[in-house]
């Protein structure tokens, strides 16, 4: 009986362990800083195109997470300024798709 009753603990303790060491890698993402970039995309024809953009901007390299909208033709990316700049998404949209880009400049917002 003392052993069950050991095994028990020594399973709610690694348990716990497990729980503690999964919510310090959490907050460790989250405490990462990103800066947001809005631009003017052209050559979208309809939402299938908005959504190939998303797909080719999730999987470029520093985007933490993007929105397209169609109809308005605009893409907001949030990105890790360590790892690519709103010049490199630029250039990976138009290398990627058929589309055009250009910074949308803050006096142009909707």
């Amino acid at each position: 009986m003392k052993t069950i009753i050991l095994n028990l603990t020594f399973f709610f303790l690694l348990a716990g362990y497990g729980m503690a060491h999964s919510a310090n890698s959490t907050t460790t993402k989250s405490s990462q800083k990103s800066e947001t970039v809005k631009l003017k995309v052209t050559g979208l024809t309809c939402a299938g195109c908005a959504s190939h953009l998303y797909k080719v901007l999730k999987e470029t390299k520093g985007v933490v997470d993007n929105s397209v909208e169609y109809p308005g033709d605009i893409a907001v990316i949030d990105y890790d300024p360590k790892k690519t700049q709103p010049e490199q998404l630029i250039a990976a949209i138009e290398e990627k798709t058929s589309y055009k880009a250009e910074l949308l400049k803050p006096n142009n917002d909707k």
